[in-house]
């Protein structure tokens, strides 16, 4: 049989920690009975090994865990990169930019499909057949996407983002215009 101190100092713990181990259950025995020194020393091993096991497989698993994270967080920042290169080389264009770009294309073709028949109706009044009522629509409608076609939307959406980036339509540092950077 063993004293406090002598389990203590075999465990590697204080006298008060022995106690409260053994008021817990983990050493066997009564408060105040002396302690069997072999007895005490697996209980107190058995009570810490699931603990270790815990930590070690937890540990492995949070280094594992941590590695998985890091090589996440490395191809999220490699991705960012990309993208804000994207953007300053013009080949991104913020979507906010294109909604812009492509309502004011729609209201471009609306306006030009829709002034189609009051251009149209002097023309076609002094027209005999309907081969030249349908030449001279055929040639108003190849007008007006024509002249859609030559509009500048998409550059003028390219121009805007390099600003954005800080560059100018040319590509140099626009200083002036630049504005930050999404």
């Amino acid at each position: 049989m063993s004293s406090v101190a002598e389990i203590a100092d075999w465990l590697g713990l204080s006298d008060r920690r022995v106690k409260e181990l053994r008021s817990e259950g983990v050493i066997p025995g009564k408060p105040g009975e002396p302690y069997d020194l072999k007895a005490s020393v697996r209980a107190y091993c058995a009570h810490i090994r699931p603990a270790s096991g815990r930590a070690a497989a937890g540990g492995s698993d949070s280094a594992a865990e941590l590695d998985t994270n890091r090589a996440r967080e490395s191809r999220l920042r490699g991705d960012k990169l990309e993208l804000v290169n994207a953007q300053l080389r013009a080949d991104l264009v913020p979507a906010d930019e294109m909604e812009n770009a492509i309502g004011q294309a729609f209201d471009a073709v609306r306006g030009k499909m829709l002034a189609i028949p009051s251009r149209a109706a002097p023309l076609l009044l002094g027209m005999k057949t309907s081969l030249d009522i349908q030449a001279k629509l055929t040639e108003l409608v190849h007008d007006a996407c024509g002249e859609l076609a030559a509009s500048d939307a998409v550059t003028t959406v390219k121009d805007r983002t390099k600003r954005r980036a800080g560059r100018g339509a040319g590509g140099d540092a626009d200083v002036e215009e630049a504005g930050p950077a999404a």
